[in-house]
């Protein structure tokens, strides 16, 4: 896992379509403590396998194999889930048996903002949300410190990316005020249309 601010492409997975001159701001994987139900669930079947065949219900047996498979099966969507966020856009990689890969261009992000769950203040683990221009959300679900990254991602969105004003990105034309006139117009056409 890369921590913020250290731009480095290790650990990034190749599915993830990065271009050549992209650099890696921020990339996680949800944390492992996110496992912890499912393997709870496991511990749970399995040891009620164990004691129905003790007690002489052969089919009991079968629920130690499949609690394994529950506790294995929530390890690998874990572990081939995969946050990125580069000087241009976001990235979400995700499947075990097949892949998906979801981007969104950093000019496209709109609001964002993060929640933790009880275990995840404990563990310092959260969500991260970003609404999308155009519709359409992109979540970083279970990532460590999730305020700090939705604070990258802001700062970047805020002003001239991640590289800053010295870096390569060019600067979007048009003030803030009139960016947020024309996402409201268009909220307003999409209301008349979808009424």
């Amino acid at each position: 896992m890369t921590d913020a601010g250290e731009a480095s492409r290790d650990g990034v997975d190749a599915a993830v379509p990065l271009a050549a001159d992209e650099t890696v701001a921020w990339t996680a994987r949800p944390r492992l403590t996110r496992i912890l139900p499912a393997v709870l669930v496991g511990c749970v079947l399995a040891v009620a396998g164990v004691v129905g065949w003790l007690v002489e219900t052969p089919l009991a047996l079968a629920l130690v194999p499949v609690g394994a498979a529950i506790a294995a099966w929530r390890y690998l969507v874990n572990r081939h889930t995969q946050y990125v966020v580069s000087d241009d856009a976001l990235y979400v990689k995700t499947g075990v048996l097949s892949r998906s890969v979801t981007q969104a261009a950093l000019e496209t992000v709109q609001n964002s903002a993060y929640t933790q769950s009880f275990t995840g203040s404990l563990f310092d683990y959260g969500s991260v949300a970003f609404e999308l221009a155009g519709g359409g959300d992109l979540v970083f679900r279970g990532v460590p410190n999730p305020g700090e990254v939705r604070a990258l991602v802001d700062r970047a969105t805020q002003s001239d990316g991640i590289a800053g004003e010295s870096g390569s990105r060019d600067a979007i034309p048009g003030t803030v005020e009139q960016w947020r006139a024309i996402r409201e117009e268009t909220r307003g056409i999409r209301r008349a249309l979808d009424d």
